[in-house]
């Protein structure tokens, strides 16, 4: 009997809901669009790796980063003393400002590294524009094929869900983690500027079931914002250590927040997201299917509150109809990109 062809998926699945969401929704594609011929094992890249594999899939998440990541320094390790193919599955950039395409990475070590990974197999796939326009800078031709997380497969194609005829009940809200070891005065402000979006949607939603979701739980600092959300008085909601499809997102009519991966599960059921850009993860993603959006700042919350307040008063989602259409797009990009991984081995 043939061997299958051992392939290690390396994800970042630890705590993070939108992590999850990642590598389940990219476990799906892999196992509908590759044959019996293979068979995947996954794996954390936060640990180290261990087996031996027919080669690896580096799946989802900011990895690219402007040195190199410790997840990264995992799989110099593996990939030390072997010669192995490599593929990237919709990666993306950090959460930093991005200044520039030509002077992304900090030290020589990190863009050796990525330049080794995309000639292992010439097959690197990236889920934005920026980290796209970023790579080919470093003669890495990537394929923007979108983020894994945004393909439901059950929902590829359909339009988008008429609101025009339907009350908006129910509004979910992300805000931002905050990390004890952060900058502190970003920590002071990501806080302030938080309890600043709860005034203003106590105010504006007064008839509206507005419950706050933790995608990292209520660890560390987040304490805080669990304790202001419930003086304001809303629900919260520990979506952490699983996957958004089972955080109860879906039953919301709508998003506001500045979570990047509840915007993408908002958008892959076709209803609207209005997303708080906080940084180069946001604003790249903004780029590559755009919907309404603000920064996350004083002014920048207050017209979404206001945004969003209008359009359901006019049942006008209208700036929602090119999703769909992107998404489906993307996903035939992605497919061809798989079918291309399948081929290698042919070849190979």
């Amino acid at each position: 009997m043939k061997r299958k062809i051992r392939i290690c998926v390396l994800h970042g699945a630890i705590s993070n809901a939108g992590d999850f969401l990642i590598y389940k929704r990219g476990k799906k594609l892999l196992e509908n669009f590759f044959d019996d011929n293979f068979d995947f094992i996954y794996k954390l890249r936060s640990k180290p790796i261990t087996g031996d594999f027919d080669g690896l899939i580096l799946l989802g998440g900011p990895l690219v980063t402007r040195t190199l990541h410790v997840q990264s320094k995992n799989i110099v390790e593996y990939i030390k003393n072997r010669n192995i193919p490599i593929f990237c599955m919709g990666l993306g950039i950090s959460g930093k400002e991005l200044q520039d395409y030509k002077n992304y990475f900090l030290d020589r070590e990190s863009v050796l590294f990525w330049k080794y990974i995309y000639e292992t197999t010439n097959l690197f796939s990236v889920r934005d524009i920026d980290t796209s326009n970023m790579l080919k800078n470093y003669g890495i031709n990537a394929e923007m094929t979108g983020c894994p997380a945004l393909f439901n497969l059950q929902n590829i194609g359909n339009k988008s869900r008429d609101f025009k005829n339907r009350e908006i009940r129910k509004i979910a809200v992300t805000i931002p983690n905050i990390r004890i070891r952060a900058y502190p005065p970003k920590t002071i402000s990501d806080f302030l500027k938080t309890t600043y979006l709860f005034y203003l949607l106590s105010k504006n939603f007064k008839d509206k079931e507005v419950v706050i979701f933790f995608q990292h739980g209520y660890a560390g600092l987040n304490q805080a914002n669990k304790i202001m959300a419930t003086i304001f008085g809303f629900e919260s909601s520990d979506i952490s250590g699983e996957s958004l499809e089972k955080s109860g997102l879906d039953n919301f009519d709508i998003h506001i927040g500045t979570r990047l991966h509840s915007h993408i599960y908002f958008l892959s059921l076709n209803k609207p997201s209005f997303l708080l850009s906080v940084g180069a993860r946001t604003d790249s993603f903004l780029k590559t299917i755009r919907t309404p959006n603000e920064r996350f700042t004083a002014s920048g919350i207050k017209n979404m509150v206001y945004m969003v307040k209008n359009k359901i008063l006019e049942n006008n989602f209208d700036d929602f109809d090119n999703v769909p259409g992107e998404i489906k797009k993307y996903f035939l990009i992605m497919k061809n990109f798989l079918g291309q991984i399948e081929s290698f081995y042919r070849r190979n």
